[in-house]
Order: structure tokens, then C-alpha cells, then sequence
């Protein structure tokens, strides 16, 4: 009994279909080894590394400004269309967000400006006094704008400041505007940029002001902010007229 079993075991592992069986789980093995070695590893991350050196260098240095005004014309389109009018503001301001900013620099005196004009349109009038000198019309605020550097630490490279506009009578207005630059050892200096300014959301892009849109643009596409003036002082005229009332 034995020398049969012998033999028929014998025979078993001679036989052709045993060896394609052996061949059949070793391809497997070999196969789900290699397929290990691809999803992670070094393997994996000698080849990321290679993808890297190849796409990133094409994508840095391929214009995408032909896209630019097909982007704009299919949100355009978008943003008019009925069945976007619920969510037109977030549409308008995606847009706005969207394009590149068309100046490399802006002088820190014209961001001042931008912040005047956004705040004519926004200014509660509330509690304002009524001017007839010319006209009927409320009076000016008073505002100003101020650039104050933060201190650096001895071992940083990154230089902090703060840029304010502020104004008395409505404080809902007033922002701060952090920014940086990068002073290297060898005593070059980068120019000031908006450091990130606001976390956005999809229900938040609906309540930017054309400022805060502005900022976002800027901040995105790294402009250099001109610090042409540390101090600036200017009035608010509201767009907002009175009723008169001569009595």
C-alpha cells in the first residue's frame, strides 16, 4: 500500500498538468509581488519622482493664457443664464477669482484706493451728518491707511508686516492685510506679497466684496505689493445720497 501511494505521488508531481499548476501560482506570486512593489515603496516613489521631474517643468512653463478668454465666456455665459440666477454672485465672483490679475505690482497707495471705493459703495450712512454746502449729500469719513512691520526673529528669513485701512464710523469695513517678504543671507530681498488671506468655501465666495476678490487674486498670483508709503490718510465719500429735508 505504501509503495503504491509512492507511486501514484510520484507520478502526481511528474505529470504536466502539476507543473503548469506550480508555473500558474508562481506567476501569481511573482505578479501580486510586483503589483506590491508599484503601490508603494521605492518602487513607487522612484517612479512619482521621475513623473515629477518630467510634468512639473512642462506644466510651470506652459502658457495657459489662451484659455483665459474661453474660460471667461463660458462663465459669462454661465453667470447669465436663468438657471444660475439663484447662485448668480457666487458665479460672478468665481469668474472675477479666476482671472489672472493684469499688473505684476501694485502700489500699496492704489490698494488704498480700491479700499476707498469698495467702502463709498458699503458705508452704513446711518448717524452720518447731511452736508448742503453743494448739493445734498452725506459728509466724509475720515480714513487711513498704515504699514507696520512685525518683529523678525534673528534666525527667519521671512520679513512680516501688517497693512491696515481703517475708519471710525463703520469698523465692519476696516481690514488687515498681512504680508511677507523673503530677505535671502546674502541680503537680497524678495518683495512684499499678501500672505494667504481668507479660507474660501463655496457658500462664502457669494458674500466677497469686489475688494476681498481683489485681494484673493493678488494673493493667488504672488503681485508684489510696492510699500510706497507707510501712512496715508483720505476721506470716504458715500455713493449713497440723503433725502433732503430743508425744514
Amino acid at each position: 500500500m505504501k509503495e503504491e501511494l509512492l507511486k501514484i505521488a510520484s507520478e502526481s508531481l511528474s505529470s504536466d498538468e502539476v507543473s503548469e499548476i506550480v508555473k500558474e501560482k508562481f506567476m501569481n506570486a511573482l505578479g501580486g509581488a510586483i503589483e506590491d512593489a508599484f503601490r508603494w515603496g521605492d518602487a513607487k516613489h522612484a517612479i512619482e519622482e521621475k513623473v515629477k521631474e518630467v510634468m512639473v517643468p512642462y506644466i510651470e512653463s506652459y502658457d495657459f493664457s489662451e484659455y483665459l478668454p474661453k474660460l471667461d465666456s463660458v462663465l459669462t455665459e454661465i453667470v447669465n443664464s436663468d438657471f444660475c440666477i439663484g447662485n448668480k454672485k457666487i458665479l460672478e465672483n468665481f469668474k472675477d477669482l479666476m482671472m489672472e490679475p493684469e499688473q505684476k505690482e501694485i502700489k500699496l497707495t492704489d490698494l488704498f484706493k480700491a479700499w476707498i471705493k469698495q467702502c463709498e459703495r458699503d458705508i452704513d450712512t446711518e448717524d452720518l451728518d447731511i452736508d448742503y454746502d453743494d448739493g445734498v449729500s452725506y459728509q466724509s469719513v475720515e480714513c487711513e491707511m498704515r504699514f507696520e512691520l512685525e518683529d523678525k526673529p534673528s534666525w527667519s528669513s521671512v520679513q512680516r508686516a501688517v497693512i491696515t485701512f481703517e475708519n471710525e464710523h463703520d469698523e465692519k469695513l476696516n481690514v488687515e492685510i498681512p504680508v511677507s517678504k523673503w530677505i535671502w543671507d546674502n541680503g537680497k530681498e524678495e518683495p512684499y506679497t499678501l500672505s494667504s488671506y481668507k479660507d474660501l468655501t463655496i457658500s462664502s465666495i457669494r458674500n466677497l466684496s469686489e475688494f476681498e476678490v481683489l485681494l484673493l487674486r493678488l494673493s493667488r498670483a504672488k503681485t508684489a505689493i510696492v510699500i510706497d508709503k507707510e501712512y496715508d490718510d483720505s476721506y470716504i465719500r458715500p455713493e449713497k445720497e440723503p433725502e433732503a429735508d430743508f425744514h
